[in-house]
């Protein structure tokens, strides 16, 4: 073959693709076409058939366009649907003497959520400046922004992880209970111990009346099982978290187990299986007394958080965090801060972690609001947990020493508290400012209540004082606060006895109810004066401050009662006292339906996961008890 008939055979062979190019094309076009003409076809049907419906009813066309006289040149009809995606459209539709199309007009539901809503701000009487003596001092170390609080249902989703659960601090049960008997059966028990020590103390503290007393005068400070708040955290694990963690065998390959851990005063963590009491890990040699209550991080995070109630052995005095992989400590902070105008290290309250931002709010009975990034870091595949936590620090003074024993109320970029002097601060969390300050009167021990009200688009606050710093002859204090701005909606006074060891008034956190008691509060008031030196249970209207029902026992108590709800909505509450009895009681009426006793003092709140309930005792014992 020439070289000619070689480019001959080329060119043919280009010319061929090229056609075969273009049928390619030209087909493809056709498709497109034919496609888009079914398209349209399918669009134009339904179309008709949308304009043809309103609120979801399908009308006839004579009922959808309205009859009018011939000589009226404009028709007008207004109305609304729902497309597929559940947004409203509304239309209005012109029949005029020259054609318009249809006019669509999309109104997407916008609802803000509730902490978009929420702005603190102060009113003249609860503006910082107002109050004598109150100065502010920072020491910024962290990035403080971002950081958030969003609605309490949203704060974990393992079980109750904190004191009173959640970032509002209103609930300490976790799911719903299957009520048929209305009493309570103790499942199991378990000894724990005491920690003690011998201080040497100055013939005055001894109430020593001899003259130029040479002996030497000494007291046991003794701590005994389970004390004031002493809530457990109940969760249940995350499958692939549960088999990293230092469980036994048998435990770790338990499907949904659910685990208690609980903090005693006799320097021990007890981890344990919820419905058998059966030991899931080894307890962690914690050393110290653990008063308030034990926290997990509420992501699912292998973190536990716990508090010191007295300096009984070591050097160390503040806020623990453990490595629950395999129980090391990860970090310890330290409440005997330089920064700190009091040298008390205790931690009673719980701590409030932002999940989004991996930050952290905790507040000292030594007066430092301590705010934290953590810098938190889990590695599953590794099977490792760290946190190295840079922190920014506010403190304040007033009248006298300051300290905070409650656990924090966190929402949007705020927190609210109170402290032994009676003072309760709204907190901005962007700037560590405070926004209001209000007085209550007396010290607030009690954790603070939230709630969303969505009728009047408002965070509302409960709280209540004891009888500490008015002495003989004062009153506990019950109010119902603007979260906002500190005014107060309602209130209402009851006198309580004063007691330097036991304090009256309120001690214990409020109920705040759902479901068939969603109208009322409960507060568990303690040596009420003129009801025999007992405990009254009040009910009272969240709106008018009235009281709707009230029960006085013989007994008082410190301990949070807890509310438990069935699938239905029908409310029991559960409260101990100071002798030891706990009673199941009915949440419309206060009346008093079952009782056990568990045989000391119940400082300690409960917390309750589906129909079994968790409490310590003074008298050295852990009790798991179902709700039948």
């Amino acid at each position: 073959m020439s070289k000619y008939d070689t480019q001959r055979l080329l060119i043919m062979r280009k010319r061929k693709n090229r056609l075969v190019a273009k049928r390619y094309f030209t087909a493809a076009v056709l498709i497109v076409i034919f496609l888009f003409g079914v398209a349209s076809i399918v669009y134009s049907i339904r179309n008709d058939d949308m304009h043809h419906v309103s609120n979801g009813q399908e009308l006839s066309e004579d009922e959808y366009f309205a009859s009018v006289p011939d000589e009226v040149g404009v028709i007008m009809v207004n109305g609304s649907y729902y497309n597929d995606m559940g947004a409203e459209t509304t239309y209005t539709v012109y029949e005029p003497d020259y054609f318009t199309e249809y006019e669509y007009e999309e109104i997407l539901p916008i609802v803000p959520a509730p902490y978009e809503l929420f702005t603190a701000y102060s009113l003249p009487h609860t503006h910082p400046d107002s109050f004598a003596n109150f100065s502010t001092y920072t020491r910024i170390e962290s990035s403080l922004y971002p950081i958030h609080f969003g609605m309490p249902g949203d704060y974990s989703h393992l079980g109750v992880t904190t004191f009173r659960g959640n970032n509002f601090r209103n609930s300490a049960s976790w799911g719903n209970a299957t009520v048929t008997q209305e009493r309570l059966e103790i499942r199991y028990q378990m000894n724990i111990g005491r920690m003690e020590r011998t201080d040497t103390i100055t013939c005055a503290q001894a109430s020593c009346t001899v003259p130029n007393c040479a002996e030497v005068h000494r007291r046991v400070i003794r701590w005994t099982g389970v004390g004031w708040p002493g809530q457990p955290a109940i969760v249940q694990w995350d499958p692939e978290v549960q088999q990293m963690m230092n469980l036994h065998p048998e435990m770790r390959d338990r499907e949904g187990l659910v685990e208690v851990i609980y903090g005693a005063l006799d320097g021990f963590i007890y981890f344990f299986e919820l419905e058998t009491g059966r030991e899931t890990r080894p307890r962690i040699n914690f050393g110290e007394p653990a008063k308030g209550s034990v926290s997990v991080d509420p992501r699912g995070y292998p973190i536990l958080f716990v508090g010191q109630g007295d300096l009984m052995r070591g050097n160390r005095f503040g806020k623990y965090m453990f490595s629950l992989i395999d129980g090391s400590e990860l970090f310890f902070l330290n409440g005997r801060d330089n920064f700190s105008l009091r040298m008390w290290g205790a931690f009673d309250g719980t701590p409030l972690i932002d999940a989004v931002n991996d930050k952290m709010v905790i507040i000292g009975e030594n007066g430092v609001v301590y705010s934290m990034e953590l810098n938190t870091v889990f590695d599953r595949d590794e099977q490792a947990i760290s946190i190295d936590p840079v922190i920014s620090r506010y403190r304040y003074t007033g009248s006298r020493v300051l300290g905070t024993e409650n656990s924090p109320v966190g929402f949007s970029h705020y927190i609210f508290f109170a402290d032994n002097s009676g003072l309760i601060q709204c907190l901005d969390l962007r700037t560590l400012e405070p926004v209001w300050v209000f007085n209550a009167g007396d010290d607030t021990d009690a954790s603070l209540v939230a709630e969303w009200e969505e009728e009047y688009q408002r965070l509302v606050l409960y709280t209540g004082t004891s009888v500490d710093l008015q002495g003989h002859g004062g009153s506990a204090h019950i109010r119902k606060l603007n979260a906002a701005n500190g005014d107060v909606l309602w209130e209402y006074s009851i006198r309580a006895h004063f007691n330097p060891s036991f304090n009256g008034g309120v001690m214990a956190t409020p109920v705040v109810g759902e479901h068939d008691i969603s109208d009322l509060v409960i507060f568990w008031v303690a040596q009420v004066i003129n009801r025999g030196g007992g405990g009254t249970l009040i009910a009272f209207d969240k709106q008018t401050g009235e009281i709707v029902w009230e029960t006085v026992l013989p007994v008082f108590g410190w301990s949070s009662p807890v509310a438990v709800y069935t699938e239905d909505g029908t409310s029991y509450l559960v409260v101990s006292d100071s002798q030891g009895d706990m009673r199941l009681i009915r949440g419309t009426t206060g009346e008093v339906l079952y009782r056990i006793r568990l045989g000391s003092n119940v400082e300690a709140s409960a917390a309750v996961f589906g129909n079994f309930l968790v409490v310590g005792t003074r008298g050295e014992r852990i009790f798991g008890i179902e709700i039948m």
